[in-house]
């Protein structure tokens, strides 16, 4: 499935550029890389029935999409 290629490839750029001080992990843009490419991964796992992988990136994306809709407050 090319889709869990592009969501692996979102989540290690996102990564990536955090721990290298590029970006934040509460920036939009972490999160929204997050979000779409934990998705994609969630709905890989899903479909191979890999269910320790499936709930945690489920999970994963579900935090993140939170992040986006309820900013933490200062």
């Amino acid at each position: 499935m090319i889709g869990a290629y592009f969501g692996m490839s979102m989540v290690l750029i996102a990564f990536s550029c955090e721990s290298r001080g590029i970006i934040s992990s509460r920036s939009n843009i972490y999160l929204i890389l997050m979000a779409i490419g934990e998705g994609l991964l969630t709905l890989r796992a899903y479909v191979t029935s890999e269910w320790p992988f499936a709930v945690l990136g489920g999970i994963w994306a579900i935090f993140a999409i939170y992040a986006i809709i309820y900013p933490p407050t200062k």
